[in-house]
């Protein structure tokens, strides 16, 4: 599998020279902040990218609106890696992501030839001619790139990943780019409780302090799940996440642990 021109490269300089690349995701659509559709990407984006050792910062739902888009893409695109953008990029009037991204990184729209052949072919293939609606897909930023399938490419501009929102067709095309940003992955041992978090904060507290590299996170649950909290230790260095784990459980009172899962 290519890398993506030129920003590709970057990506692999990335993962060797911080080990942890970072993203953030830009949800587009009114439907999704008036609830009409229930947003499916975004929990995707954040398996997806954890599963490649990429650290997600943000997840943002945004309306269709091309002055509120502009101003987030050039503010997460300068704090992050890689930023994803999900919909917003049909031929419809509330379709406005390539326009906010072309305004933020201050680049033309034009229509990309490859793009506009594929629409081509879509009708062609339904003996049809395509109209200029459609073709106002293949209409991105000037500097656009396109990376993977030819007939599915994943458009590129700089450090901006311009995704369908369609789950479908997000996942597909999210899935094909992420190839290229693999790093060292995650390590995760959870520790399942039947005890309330306040019987082992305090010693929680004294293993978060004495492993700071360790990401700890304690999650209760209110319903009949077997047990009343999930504690997990995350880390890149597996021997960090063994000697937080250790520690934790060497604390804590006998029966407190329901069931373990290593790293």
């Amino acid at each position: 599998m290519p890398t993506p021109p030129g920003a590709g490269r970057r990506a692999a300089l990335i993962c060797k020279a911080m080990s942890t690349p970072t993203a953030a995701v830009l949800v587009v659509g009114n439907e999704v902040l008036s609830a009409k559709v229930r947003d499916e990407n975004g929990f995707y984006a954040a398996r997806v990218l954890r599963k490649r050792g990429v650290r997600l910062e943000a997840i943002l739902t945004l309306p269709d609106r091309p002055d509120v888009l502009e101003e987030a893409i050039a503010r997460e695109r300068a704090r992050v890696d890689w930023l994803f953008t999900s919909g917003g990029v049909g031929p419809t009037h509330d379709d406005v992501t390539m326009l906010a991204v072309a305004r933020a990184l201050r680049c033309p729209i034009a229509r990309h030839p490859v793009l506009a052949e594929n629409i081509r072919a879509f009708y062609r293939r339904r003996g049809g001619e395509a109209p200029e609606a459609a073709l106002r897909m293949a209409d991105v930023p000037e500097r656009a790139r396109l990376f993977g399938e030819r007939s599915h490419p994943v458009l590129l501009v700089e450090n901006v990943v311009i995704l369908p929102g369609p789950p479908q067709l997000f996942q597909r095309q999210l899935d094909a780019f992420a190839i290229a940003l693999d790093a060292p992955p995650f390590r995760i041992a959870c520790v399942y409780l039947a005890l309330g978090e306040d019987r082992f904060a305090p010693d929680l507290d004294r293993v978060a302090r004495e492993h700071p590299d360790v990401e700890i996170g304690s999650y209760p649950r209110f319903d009949n799940a077997d047990h009343r909290v999930k504690v997990t230790f995350e880390s890149k260095d597996l021997s960090r996440v063994e000697e937080a784990t250790r520690a934790f459980i060497a604390a804590l009172p006998e029966g407190a642990v329901v069931r373990f899962e290593p790293a």
